[in-house]
């Protein structure tokens, strides 16, 4: 892996002090640089359970999260008992309150010491001073002002003090705070963080508490890679049953979503959000479908969204250097794409798992990994779309016999702004990239338009147009493909009822396809990312009306979710506008609150289409918002 001295800098100036910096418990705060670790769990001798690391499951709602750990809020589940974790640090100071919001009288909270990742620490114990732990010539003193408590049943063999959780407790980490001052101190740095960051008044105020939290209770740092990244959701990396992908997963447009999102809250995770998906470049010069700490998917992709979200941040922030750092690998990803993905050389592009690679000698390698067709799948991005249903698996190519609409628009969309940023940077490629862009646009409205359905669709191999009515067929108009007649017929087919319009916007299928009464996954639900391409669209042609009423539709579904649950859906139900409710959908996940953020764009948009930033009317149904970072304020 690659970091750059630009990028290394930035990390070491988000990745210090005291935070939820460990992906393995909520509950856990980490001191950095030293990775001195408390974590704060429950056990119960009634029962004999102890919680250990605090997991999704244990959760039962995110409360606020500052960037910096000096505010942390978090109620937790335990037999019966939910408590309220909060938390307030300054330099190596940590407070910690645990109040009981559902009482259990056999509960009891305590708080464990130790380190994280193989640094050396002592820890030992007196009964009145509490635990003092000490990293080298730095010491850690635990304490809790109200006394300990100790239980028959006690299983920890690890450091800790325990409170019985019939009342409020604290503890201290080198502090001597009484109770009230430590009140005072979460008092005092709750609402400094609420009143500078991005907010805003009635749903949409509420919309954005979810943003933050979705996307600051998921940072985390990569301990191996000495890194402050977002993986999509901290249960993608843990779960309670041991599974998925280890101490960090980033996967390829969630993590560029994540950094466009961050854009409202602060530049520089903005930024390091970006720079640790490009991180994960293979060698053969692609943006991977995922990237975790014990590897990455080499053999497929995701979709070309990075430049799209980096040049927005440019328009927002106007650091050129931030363009110029990442030009190159999203050349290098663009370039992969067209010399890696037309199988059958008409131009047109496919989706692949390929495990064919070439060493340093151009000889054939072949890795074990992927090379099938979920794995092309997955490529999409969308993973069990209807649109793959009839797809030919081509096993010579290990790529789908059908060329993908959305996949070919967006790579005209890509070529487009890279062009942007190589003019920007005076750059020669700017040329490369706009020719590359209209002869992928004169293929896609020369083969892919359907004249009788009145919409562009996928093509398979046999010259046969695919049936499936997928809204990836409306990124024509975010890519400036689609002209018009054709472009009158697409918006046509976007408000009917029948297919993608109604009371929940947009269904990934029409609601006329087979697959729509699935619900399941990719099959006919609604997902904030492919909502926000399609409004891009509608941004780039100028149509507002369309544009206002599938934004209001967004936020007030995403909303209406987080009200009634605290879910920031991966994805929601297009017939009750459910998220969560089955297992292929997180409760918890950052980039379902894209919803929110083009409900900030509908006020004050970084336009990346008209390169200027735009303060439209305010609506009747959007509140006002406040504290959005721009340039350099």
């Amino acid at each position: 892996m690659k970091i750059s001295q630009r990028s290394k800098k930035l990390y070491e100036e988000l990745g210090k002090g005291w935070n939820t910096w460990d992906v393995q418990s909520v509950t856990a705060h980490v001191y950095l640089p030293d990775r001195f670790r408390v974590n704060i769990g429950f056990f119960n001798p009634r029962v004999n359970r102890i919680s250990a690391n605090t997991l999704w499951d244990q959760v039962d709602r995110f409360g606020e999260h500052t960037i910096d750990g000096s505010y942390t809020e978090v109620d937790v589940c335990f037999e019966g008992c939910i408590c309220k974790v909060e938390t307030a640090a300054n330099d190596d100071e940590l407070l910690i309150k645990i109040s009981p919001l559902k009482h259990n009288e056999y509960t009891y909270a305590y708080i464990e010491a130790g380190e994280i990742s193989n640094r050396i620490i002592s820890v030992w114990y007196e009964k009145s001073d509490g635990l003092t732990a000490k990293m080298g010539d730095k010491e850690f003193r635990v304490n809790s002002p109200g006394g300990f408590d100790e239980s028959c049943w006690n299983p920890l063999t690890v450091p800790h003090l325990s409170v019985k959780m019939d009342k409020v407790n604290y503890f201290t980490i080198n502090s001597c705070k009484d109770p009230a001052e430590i009140e005072k101190i979460l008092k005092t740095n709750r609402e400094r963080w609420l009143e500078s960051t991005v907010r805003a008044e009635g749903k949409l105020g509420r919309g954005l508490d979810a943003l933050r939290r979705s996307l600051l209770w998921n940072m985390v740092y990569d301990f191996t890679n000495d890194r402050v990244i977002t993986p999509v959701s901290r249960n993608w990396c843990k779960r309670s049953d041991s599974s998925y992908f280890g101490d960090y997963v980033l996967f390829g447009w969630d993590t560029f979503f994540a950094g466009l999102q961050y854009g409202l809250i602060d530049k520089r995770l903005a930024y390091s959000s970006v720079f640790s998906i490009l991180e994960e470049e293979t060698p053969e010069g692609m943006i991977p479908n995922f990237g975790c700490n014990i590897g990455l998917s080499r053999d497929r992709s995701e979709p070309q969204v990075g430049s799209l979200c980096v040049w927005r941040l440019y328009r927002q922030f106007g650091d050129v250097w931030f363009v110029e750092e990442c030009f190159d690998r999203l050349l290098n990803w663009n370039r992969w794409r067209f010399r890696e993905r037309d199988f059958n050389g008409d131009g047109l592009l496919e989706l692949a798992s390929t495990t064919r690679f070439k060493d340093e000698n151009n000889n054939d390698l072949i890795f074990d990994a992927g090379g099938d067709r979920q794995g092309a799948m997955y490529e999409s991005g969308i993973d069990n779309s209807p649109m793959w249903d009839r797809a030919v698996y081509n096993t010579e190519h290990q790529c789908l016999e059908l060329s993908y609409v959305g996949l070919n628009a967006l790579l005209v969309m890509d070529c487009q702004v890279l062009a942007k940023m190589a003019a920007l940077l005076g750059r020669s490629e700017e040329q490369e990239l706009i020719q590359r862009a209209q002869e992928l646009s004169d293929k896609i409205n020369n083969e892919l338009w359907d004249e009788k359905t009145g919409c562009y669709l996928n093509k398979h191999w046999s010259g046969e147009f695919d049936p499936c009515l997928s809204l990836t067929h409306f990124y024509t108009i975010t890519a400036g493909i689609a002209k018009d007649e054709r472009l009158e017929k697409l918006l046509k087919l976007m408000l009917d009822e029948d297919h993608f319009g109604g009371e929940y916007v947009i269904p990934n299928v029409s609601r006329k396809d087979p697959g729509f009464n699935d619900q399941d996954y990719w099959r006919g639900r609604i997902w904030a990312p492919t909502n926000f391409l399609v409004a891009e669209g509608l941004l780039r042609i100028r149509n507002l009306e369309i544009w206002d009423g599938i934004i209001k539709k967004g936020v007030d579904l995403f909303v209406d979710c987080w009200d009634k649950h605290g879910f920031v859906g991966e994805n929601y139900n297009s017939t009750t506008g459910e998220a969560g409710e089955k297992g292929n959908s997180d409760k918890f996940y950052h980039w379902g609150a894209l919803l929110v953020y083009m409900g900030v764009m509908r006020r004050l948009c970084f336009n990346p289409w008209e390169d200027k930033t735009e303060k439209f009317d305010r609506p009747d149904w959007l509140g006002e918002v406040y504290n959005i970072p721009f340039n350099q304020g």
